[in-house]
């Protein structure tokens, strides 16, 4: 049997009331009335308030107290930071062009870490046709970022010495934490309805209080929703050795960079076709393009060879083409 007390929920030692910072707490307070309208019994005090969120053992404070509401959590908690980087190709290279370590609370981790890769997605402002004020869109949705990165923090294990860390490349982000999923999942339940199973739920339910998460089991099966509505690719999930990773992928494929490559006409439109329809058979572009079935064949086997879309299955009627999921190294424009 394993008695292993996992760290976040273990005494902080040396840790007193006065580590706890105030205004944390009341913003903590005021957003969970906002989000779900609740409300903490008894005095309000820092000290009730702890004791009703399971964060103190006794009179000891918890290591999760100290990560959620700390005035210096990583004097406590060193490696509970969220490392992000960008690059401006597919691949890690050096010097970083711009490198980030968001400490503080998790919650200021969370809202820091999505900021910084919403600030370096594409854009596009629409026109005014339905509303007075031009609706903006994110090559990735809000939503998509903000849940894989809370989910990074929130689930992570942190009884390891890593971190959270977030790479931003030119066809994909890229979010890695320590630690891996319930025995009870597996990465295909991922992508559908299941139960939720908080690795560590004391950490979860302050961050269910304020709405950064639904404890209902649809998180990541939303993230593949708003990918697909999106026109995205689907984010993969990986588990590797003691560490969970989750990709998704950019729109890496705009009419921009189709023009950096030697297509026909044809090829980009089946192209800015399939980033709406997902998936083309050769009968399909045949159709589509009015051409010989050759002509479909040798169009599609180019696009496959630049890695700009991808063959499903083999032979016959189940053989269809979909987008590539991520840029093919060292193609003009991104020589790493």
């Amino acid at each position: 049997m394993n008695n292993h007390t996992p760290f976040y929920i273990a005494r902080a030692h040396g840790a007193e009331i006065a580590d706890i910072s105030k205004d944390s707490l009341a913003w903590f307070i005021e957003r969970a009335k906002h989000e779900r309208d609740y409300t903490f019994s008894g005095s309000g005090g820092v000290d009730d308030i702890l004791k009703q969120l399971v964060l103190k053992d006794g009179t000891h404070l918890l290591n999760a107290a100290l990560m959620l509401f700390g005035t210096e959590p990583q004097r406590f908690c060193p490696s509970a930071v969220v490392k992000c980087s960008y690059y401006y190709g597919t691949e890690v290279v050096r010097p970083i062009p711009s490198h980030q370590v968001f400490s503080g609370t998790l919650f200021q981790q969370v809202d820091e870490a999505v900021d910084f890769v919403l600030s370096k997605l594409n854009r596009s402002v629409g026109g005014r046709q339905e509303r007075p004020v031009a609706k903006v869109k994110m090559e990735i949705p809000n939503e998509a970022i903000t849940e894989i990165i809370v989910n990074a923090v929130v689930h992570r294990d942190y009884d390891s010495d890593g971190s959270v860390q977030i790479a931003l490349f030119a066809d994909r982000v890229e979010v890695i934490n320590p630690g891996g999923l319930p025995e009870q999942l597996t990465i295909s339940d991922l992508s559908k309805r299941h139960v939720s199973i908080p690795v560590n739920p004391f950490l979860a339910r302050p961050f269910f209080l304020t709405g950064y998460i639904n404890q209902l089991g649809y998180g990541t099966q939303n993230v593949v929703k708003w990918c697909r509505k999106a026109h995205l690719p689907e984010p993969m999930f990986e588990q590797m050795n003691q560490q969970f990773s989750v990709t998704i992928w950019r729109n890496w494929l705009t009419d921009q960079r189709l023009e950096e490559f030697d297509l026909n006409d044809r090829q980009k439109a089946a192209v800015r076709h399939l980033k709406s329809h997902r998936s083309i058979t050769n009968s399909e572009y045949q159709g589509l393009f009015r051409v010989a079935k050759r002509t479909a064949s040798k169009d599609l086997k180019h696009l496959a060879s630049m890695s700009l879309i991808e063959k499903e299955g083999t032979t016959g009627k189940g053989v269809f083409y979909r987008i590539a999921k991520g840029a093919s190294k060292g193609h003009k424009g991104h020589e790493d």
